[in-house]
């Protein structure tokens, strides 16, 4: 493979589109583990609001946030069955409770919209892109979760006591 195309395949990145109250979202698949259905999720007394609590999968216990409530959405309506989107972040496996996930989706690099260009404080967010008339917010999956929050969550098991 040549240069140019080197180049050319990398003007595109995948991501996963999400809906989280009335807008869409994306999430790169870099990050992404697995998507999962509705599950049970054991709730954990005295977390912040946005940790919905954990569930089971495979052995390991994955804590579970909520997204609208991480974006700060008000007046959001849960789903009968939302998804839960496994994210990798760092070391640890973080769960992300959105509407639905939609479908894989190319994200243009050449369309993405920093946020810095709008003089928007960065949050959660990397960017904005318009797809087939829609705008899109791109997450940044690593600020889904602070520091602080990493370093609190690290003395949960990550695996379920057998």
């Amino acid at each position: 493979m040549t240069g140019n195309s080197a180049n050319s395949v990398r003007q595109f990145q995948q991501a996963l589109a999400v809906r989280i109250g009335e807008n869409l979202h994306a999430l790169p698949i870099d990050v992404i583990e697995e998507v999962l259905p509705a599950l049970p999720i054991e709730t954990i007394p005295q977390c912040p609001s946005f940790v919905r609590g954990v569930v089971f999968v495979r052995g390991h216990l994955i804590p579970v946030f909520d997204a609208a409530e991480r974006l700060g959405l008000r007046n959001h309506v849960r789903p009968t069955e939302p998804h839960i989107i496994c994210l990798r972040v760092g070391s640890r496996l973080i769960g992300l409770e959105v509407d639905e996930a939609i479908d894989l989706i190319e994200i243009p690099s050449s369309t993405a919209l920093p946020l810095a260009e709008l003089n928007a404080e960065r949050g959660f967010l990397t960017g904005l892109i318009e797809l087939d008339g829609q705008v899109i917010r791109v997450l940044d999956a690593a600020r889904m979760i602070a520091q602080d929050e990493a370093a609190a969550l690290e003395p949960l098991p990550r695996t379920a006591a057998r």
